[in-house]
């Protein structure tokens, strides 16, 4: 049967920074908010109270949360409530698929999580595998779509009818989750084992046998829980009786457009050795995660030059190991030159791993001195007391009595401390 198009398979390996790093360089090389309202940080946020949480904060619910849930079937499994509760309540988790279906089209929920609402013994969703599934009304004739980029990994629709709850197709995705589409009809696959297919995407028809798409997500074969990004009632999490409307239209043309363009960019600068426009032309090729060829190079790239900024700064840290405190500071001001706050931000970085050596102690307290002086100064200048006070008190502290730096910091905050006071 002829199948439907789709993006051209990938050479390139499914390989995502983590985003703590990639939001750290965003702001360091000074990408716009824009980027970080709409880009990967909104994909990775949970909704309601999730959003009045740091980025820190949503991190360290999540990893508690993939603790819990990495265990597999047990009592306390984050988001689970009794069937004849509602599911999903105080889930803090991120919401980074699309009810898989057209957008705009609706469909009953058949059964939702640890059989809401259904129960023993009717319920199928009360054991391993598929205590976080859905069961979705959806019938020969009506479209399934992928749920959220990835990799087609598996793909069986040749069972015919009689046998239909057997046809699969299995989507892998970038952090190793995969998405399952269960009891699809015979003969109606639009997509082949190694395609690589865009959320929105029509990938087969549902079954007039089962009279419903079975959808979970599973990593290393242990359901996990899903919330649904075009989905705002319940945290998420649809119930059963509901007919959650579909938004899983996919990325527009101009969307992709945007991605190539900023790849092209990005490419011109790495030709150019202007590393530091080329990360942020990457960065911004990877803010929506759209898994065509020109997103997962620019991933690519991103690692490249940050192992080449990493290189350099490598190399002024062994110049200082060696003795050469001169030539280290040297190569500091030229990469700082070079690559702005982000360098900075890696020297930084570089000097913790040196601090407790006694060998470099005083030089790497006198560079994290520089820093935090010219930071003062700034913050003395916009007469905001508190942050400079802040500075001048760790600048102290990388210093005893009697250094330069400290006495000129005791005296900053004698200073300081006079300001505050006649503004009260």
């Amino acid at each position: 049967m002829p199948k439907q198009t789709s993006v051209k398979p990938l050479q390139l390996l499914f390989r995502r920074r983590g985003l703590e790093a990639a939001c750290m360089m965003l702001a360091v090389v000074g990408i716009s908010a824009v980027f970080l309202t709409h880009g990967m940080l909104s994909a990775q946020k949970a909704k309601g109270d999730d959003e009045k949480k740091t980025e820190e904060e949503l991190q360290k619910a999540y990893d508690e949360t993939e603790k819990l849930v990495s265990a597999g079937s047990t009592d306390d499994r984050p988001g689970l409530a009794p069937w004849s509760q509602k599911q999903g309540v105080g889930l803090e988790w991120p919401a980074k698929y699309y009810l898989p279906w057209p957008a705009g089209g609706s469909h009953e929920v058949y059964q939702s999580w640890n059989g809401n609402k259904i129960g023993p013994p009717r319920a199928t969703h009360m054991k391993a595998q598929n205590y976080y599934a859905w069961d979705f009304h959806i019938v020969r004739g009506q479209y399934i779509c992928a749920a959220r980029d990835g990799k087609v990994s598996v793909v069986k629709d040749d069972q015919p009818a009689g046998s239909e709850n057997d046809n699969v197709i299995y989507i892998e995705h970038a952090d190793g989750e995969t998405s399952v589409y269960a009891h699809i009809g015979s003969d109606t696959a639009l997509v082949e084992s190694g395609d690589k297919v865009l959320a929105g995407q029509k990938i087969c028809q549902g079954s007039n046998e089962s009279m419903h798409l079975h959808f979970v997500i599973w990593k290393s074969l242990i359901d996990y829980p899903c919330r649904f990004k075009d989905f705002e009632p319940d945290n998420g999490v649809p119930q059963y009786g509901s007919s959650p409307a579909s938004g899983n239209k996919g990325p527009d043309d101009a969307q992709i457009e945007e991605i190539k363009s900023n790849y092209k960019k990005g490419e011109a600068a790495y030709e150019a050795k202007d590393y530091l426009t080329a990360l942020k032309f990457y960065l911004a090729a990877t803010q929506d995660e759209v898994r065509i060829e020109e997103y997962e190079a620019s991933l690519e790239r991103i690692e490249e030059c940050r192992q080449i900024i990493d290189g350099e700064v490598e190399k002024a840290i062994e110049n200082a190991k060696a003795g050469d405190f001169a030539g280290a500071e040297k190569r500091f001001k030229e990469i700082k030159k070079t690559y702005g706050d982000y360098a900075k931000t890696r020297i930084d970085a570089a000097l913790e791993e040196l601090k407790d050596d006694p060998k470099f102690r005083d030089w790497v307290a006198k560079q994290r001195a520089d820093r935090l002086l010219i930071k003062a100064a700034e913050a003395e200048q916009k007469e905001d007391w508190d942050e400079a006070e802040k500075l001048y008190r760790q600048i102290k502290k990388l210093f005893k009595k009697g250094d330069p730096e400290y006495d000129t910091a005791r005296d900053k905050l004698t200073k300081i401390k006079m300001a505050k006071a006649l503004e009260d």
